[in-house]
């Protein structure tokens, strides 16, 4: 039943009913607080009522550090996440509750973000709010009717630029990191080149992973979240055995991405090479595919479980069509 009382110049009025929790609302016309009780009364007896409260009293900005918190902690690249959730917990949707988080304010943050970011940056925001709205209504019981994220239409992202190093970039860069103070910076771009290995895991890379008799490595935990196996290539296995053991146990002597990008782009004002680090791994798809590996062994080398994103990474030259064609 539906109790109503005049408090403070206005009337609020709370609906019970056997087991369900009670309901409150107030309002500044006793008529509103009538027909409110009768409509919610109804809705609760047909089993319709739908319970913002939760929705009501968190923000997008609480809503974001939880999801932090219980998910993004459990994953590899939680650092990178964490930076984009700080940034968006500083604009101003964040300060909304949940339950005001409409399709029209989710569109509007996507305006202003493409003033700033790329539509694949822009994009990606837009997916952190759709899966810590989906964490909030899945894992925390929190009751939304929808997910404001699944009304905004995607934008379309420029088309990926086609880029591997040439040989003659390569030996440049090979010739110039000899002159690096990171006297492993020559090994990891062979590494890249020659092995498809990510920055992470030729960070990460220890000796005791490493057979050099096989000339094979075991990469642990790596970005995908499993481990495998790659072989390693002769002149990988030479580089290595130059460089002097580390105390720690690594490969190279780098313990973070930012010192690794520091001396790799100190490299590339040397070279006037501009192409970054991660194009080693497109040079090493792209040169396998044209010399006649498999779908299959580039996919085990490289550790791509999606065959649309390792075609993103393989390029084909056209004259080497053309030659094939030749033939």
């Amino acid at each position: 039943m539906a109790t109503f009382r005049r408090r403070m110049g206005k009337w609020e009025v709370r609906v019970r009913r056997y087991n369900n929790k009670t309901i409150s609302k107030t309002f500044i016309q006793r008529e509103d607080a009538h027909k409110w009780a009768r409509e919610t009364e109804t809705q609760i007896e047909k089993g319709l009522y739908e319970d913002l409260s939760q929705a009501n009293t968190i923000t997008l900005s609480e809503l974001m550090q939880t999801y932090y918190r219980d998910v993004t902690v459990t994953k590899l690249g939680h650092s990178q996440e964490k930076y984009k959730i700080d940034k968006l917990c500083r604009q101003p949707i964040a300060k909304l509750k949940l339950a005001k988080l409409t399709p029209m304010q989710i569109r509007k943050f996507q305006d202003q973000c493409l003033f700033i970011y790329n539509p694949s940056t822009t994009n990606k925001y837009i997916t952190l709010i759709s899966v810590a709205i989906k964490h909030a209504r899945t894992m925390l019981g929190i009751y939304l009717p929808s997910n404001p994220c699944d009304f905004i239409k995607r934008l379309k992202e420029p088309e990926f630029k086609a880029d591997i190093i040439e040989p003659e970039e390569e030996k440049l860069l090979l010739t110039k990191a000899e002159r690096s103070k990171a006297n492993w910076l020559k090994l990891a771009i062979m590494l890249g080149v020659d092995c498809g290995m990510r920055r992470g895991e030729i960070i990460k890379l220890r000796r005791e992973n490493v057979n050099f008799i096989n000339a094979t490595a075991t990469l642990l935990e790596t970005k995908n979240g499993t481990s495998r196996s790659i072989g390693l290539s002769p002149r990988v296995i030479h580089e290595m055995r130059k460089l002097p053991i580390n105390i720690d146990g690594r490969v190279i002597n780098c313990t973070s991405n930012d010192n690794f990008q520091h001396f790799y782009s100190q490299l590339q004002r040397w070279t006037g090479v501009k192409k970054s680090f991660h194009t080693t791994r497109h040079t090493f798809a792209s040169r396998c595919a044209m010399n006649g590996w498999s779908i299959a062994e580039i996919s085990a080398q490289g550790g791509w479980k999606n065959l649309s994103i390792l075609k993103r990474y393989t390029h084909i030259k056209a004259t080497y069509l053309s030659e094939k064609l030749a033939n």
